[in-house]
């Protein structure tokens, strides 16, 4: 922590945290009694007894073990301008990364499983603001002021909290899943680059653009009678099609959704009624700016697969826990 003038200091925080012997499942998925022990007979005719214990759909037991972990690491700063004068400003900014590992193959590679936690966000800005303006009786400007003129001019106050924040993890699929693997998460390869962005509304379908599928690019139409397995994986702009029986090499929520802006203001107007009387009239804005904090990460907004048609690539709604403007009027009075 470091003073940088009467009531005002700067502080910084690097925070570590590990949390291990973390609860996972294992073997939820148990071979089905009927399925041949040297080739499958459960649904998926040739996958030999390793691949039967994981793919055949069937919860037949289970078994959790203490052996997952997960970890916090941030930099934290913090401005801090204490009340005086009618003024306290808070600022703080946090540059974090949070990982952790999903139920999603875990079992077969925690590699695959692991990566950034869903509600992770790597940059957060955050202001608060408590402003009681210098107009009326005691205060810097319109101090000789009458009952009346203080009435108009006197006891304003504005309070104010903004956030930005980077936007929430998720990871690309892609649309022919089941002709490479029947089980385990569905991730092409990384090959090349590949735009994301937030684009401008669509007034007619009420949708923003994110990305742009590569429609069918990594589609197989093998020869008759020929393996999907033997034609060259295909591959497009910043994608490519694993190899059979393989998993792309994207990891778990390695793209982000755009960013989060919000702004909320309440402007209040304290006034003396009597001696022991006394009233108060504020609005407060939700929202002020009326900016939509737009939803595409791992679990809301449009389709998130790479090659696919419909709203894949598209943001059709607000996070789950926003809203857009919204208005509040209030009055009180205290005696």
């Amino acid at each position: 922590q470091i003073a940088i003038g009467p009531g005002t200091s700067v502080d910084g925080t690097f925070v570590p945290s590990t949390s291990q012997a973390n609860r996972r499942p294992f073997f939820n998925k148990f071979i089905y009694p009927d399925c041949s022990i040297s080739l499958g007979s459960c649904g998926h005719s040739g996958l030999p007894l390793s691949d039967q214990l994981t793919c055949c759909s069937s919860d037949l037991g289970n078994f959790l073990g203490n052996d997952a972990s997960s970890n916090y690491n941030s930099l934290q700063v913090k401005f801090d301008k204490r009340f005086s004068r009618g003024l306290q400003l808070i600022a703080h900014y946090t540059f974090a990364h949070a990982n952790n590992y999903d139920g999603d193959y875990y079992v077969d590679s925690p590699r695959v499983a692991y990566g950034p936690d869903d509600m992770n966000r790597n940059h957060v800005f955050a202001t608060t603001i408590v402003y009681e303006l210098p107009f009326g009786k005691g205060h810097a400007f319109g101090s000789g002021a009458g009952r009346a003129m203080d009435l108009i001019i006197g006891g304003w106050q504005l309070n104010s909290t903004t956030n930005w924040s980077s936007g929430l993890p998720w990871t690309p699929s892609y649309g022919e899943c089941g002709q490479v693997t029947d089980t385990g998460p569905c991730r092409p390869n990384k090959n090349g680059s590949f735009k994301v962005g937030a684009g401008s509304f669509d007034p007619v379908n009420h949708i923003v653009p994110f990305f742009t599928p590569i429609s069918g690019a990594l589609s197989i139409t093998a020869p008759a009678g020929t393996d999907f397995c033997s034609v060259t994986p295909p591959s497009g702009p910043g994608f490519a099609r694993p190899a059979c029986g393989t998993i792309g090499n994207i990891g778990r929520n390695s793209f982000h959704g755009p960013h989060a802006f919000t702004s909320d203001m309440s402007v209040m107007k304290n006034f003396k009624i009597t001696e022991k009387l006394n009233g108060q009239f504020r609005m407060d804005a939700f929202n002020l700016f009326n900016h939509p904090v737009l939803g595409f990460d791992s679990n809301e907004g449009g389709g998130r697969c790479i090659d696919c048609g419909g709203n894949n690539g598209k943001i059709t709604d607000i996070e789950a826990d926003t809203t857009m403007r919204q208005l509040q009027f209030a009055l009180r009075f205290t005696f």
